[in-house]
This record gives C-alpha cells, structure tokens and sequence, in this order.
C-alpha cells in the first residue's frame, strides 16, 4: 500500500496549479530537471526548428531553455512565499516531450519549513546550481549565450513573484523590488532584470518587468514584439503595458 503524500507537499502542488497556469505537479520519481541530458532537450529544439525555421538556431536553444527552467522556478517561489515552505528541487523531474513539457513529478518529501530569509537562500542555490548544471547540455543542443541564459532566467524569477504578487495584498512595490533584489543577488543574476512601476487602465499602480534580454518571439512568422521587449525604448514599453489591464 502506498504510504499517503505529506499534507504540506500537497498543499503546495495545490496552490501552484491555482495561482500558476499550467504549473501542474504530480507525485512520482523521474531524473531531476537539471540532470536533462542533450538526447532529452534536443527533440524540442528539432519540433522547434522544424515549426518555426525562420526563427532560427538561436530562438530556439532560447525557447527550449525558458522551457526547461520555469517551472523549477515558480515552484519554489509559490512554495515559499505564499505556503512558507519550499520543496527540494532534486526531487522534482519534468514530462519532456517534442513539442513541450507537460507539467512535472516530485517525489514524495516533506517540503522545508525555515523562514523566509533562510528558505529563499537555500531555493536560489538550489535553482543556482541546477541551472549551472543544465546550461552544460546545451553545449550539444544549439547556441545559447550565457547572457541570454542568465537573463531569461533572471525574468522567470522576477514573473514568479509577480504571480505572487497578485495573491498578497500586504504586498506593496517597495517589497516586491526588496524581495526581486534579494532573489536575483543570491542567485548571482543581480541587473539582469528588474521591475517597470506603471498605471493600468484604471489608473491603478502597477508592476512589469524591466527585461534586459529578448526572448527572440519576433524572428517568428507569427511573433512579435512582447509588450515588456527590451528592444523598444522606456517609453514605448510603458505605453503599451499600459493601454492593457496587467503586467
């Protein structure tokens, strides 16, 4: 018989598919997402070029890699600041498929129950070694500049306490450029990103991300310029983040 899934890990899974389109978790085992091998990444480069070859190589070693690191990342912040608990991120394993990953395992642990300031230290080394560890892969895979790494991960982690943001109302801009800071700093990822204040439609305060790198979307035939594209000035960016209701 198997033995029951500990409460806290449940409630995790639970308020990460709540707050976090798409960041769907099972219990199970299955390799850690940073030990990815190039034979398990380069399938989705090839759906990628296969589907989007004007785009080119490096859109997608890029699109592949923002693929292969966000859920690890949401996790452990949904984890932390909204259940104050944070999972062990060797545990967790990805659904690599061709054209995507759909959702991941975790196996069966009690999630840490530290305080903020010593549960965020301890996540981001975990998320710092593990994308260490992946970016080894994509030697084989295709091109992919450490800056464009660093930076790409750099905004999942600034988007993952945005989504909290929407869930804590004690939290006001000075805290969330705090906390963006502390994430980033003890990842080692300091200035490669940060957040754009701007007011939504209804004149209210609101959030962006200030990106420093681009994720290529426009090389598609069917992209474009994202609304926060590093490639547009100030000015445009607020302009356009702006005339829509969020960030």
């Amino acid at each position: 018989m198997l033995a029951p899934s500990p409460p806290r890990l449940h409630a995790l899974l639970a308020t990460a598919a709540r707050v976090v389109s798409g960041l769907d978790g099972t219990i199970g085992d299955g390799r850690a997402w940073s030990d990815a091998r190039a034979e398990d990444i380069a399938p989705m480069v090839r759906h990628l070029r296969t589907h989007h070859p004007e785009a080119g190589a490096h859109y997608w070693a890029l699109r592949a890699w923002g693929l292969h690191i966000w859920q690890p990342v949401y996790l452990v912040v949904v984890g932390l600041h909204l259940c104050r608990c944070t999972p062990d991120l060797a545990a967790l394993s990805q659904r690599t498929e061709a054209d995507g990953i759909r959702g991941f395992r975790i196996a069966m642990h009690v999630p840490r129950t530290d305080g903020e300031d010593s549960g965020l230290l301890r996540a981001a080394r975990q998320l710092a070694e593990g994308w260490t560890r992946l970016y080894v892969q994509w030697r084989d895979v295709g091109p992919l500049p450490v800056k464009s790494a660093r930076r790409l991960l750099a905004d999942c982690v600034l988007g993952a306490l945005l989504c909290v943001h929407g869930q804590r109302a004690d939290w006001d801009a000075a805290r969330m450029q705090a906390l963006g800071q502390r994430w980033l700093d003890a990842m080692d990822l300091a200035g490669e990103c940060g957040f754009l204040a701007f007011r939504d439609r209804s004149g209210g305060a609101r959030l962006a991300l200030a990106r420093k790198g681009c994720c290529l979307h426009y090389r598609r035939a069917d992209g474009g310029m994202c609304d926060t594209c590093p490639r547009q000035r100030i000015a445009e960016r607020l302009a356009r983040i702006s005339a829509r209701d969020g960030p």
